[in-house]
């Protein structure tokens, strides 16, 4: 299996324009695999801040994008 990648911002943005605050992402194979709000610092989590947008790209897959550029699971 592909290595994952969790990545935290202040805000999370849902598709259907759910904000979750305080919200990690988690990426494997270049999709959005999982989201949420955290209350305390998860190990292994890269802390982008601002915001993260998710979003479905032209063929249905969720995907997460931060100023404008889609987060993928490599650092």
């Amino acid at each position: 299996m592909e290595e994952q990648r969790r990545c935290g911002a202040h805000t999370v943005v849902l598709p259907d324009g759910t904000i979750l605050q305080q919200a990690v992402v988690e990426i494997a194979e270049d999709r959005v695999v999982n989201y949420y709000e955290f209350r305390e610092e998860l190990p292994m989590t890269e802390w982008l801040g601002g915001e993260i947008r998710v979003e479905r790209d032209e063929e249905g897959i969720l995907c997460a994008l931060w100023n404008g550029k889609r987060l993928n699971n490599k650092h």
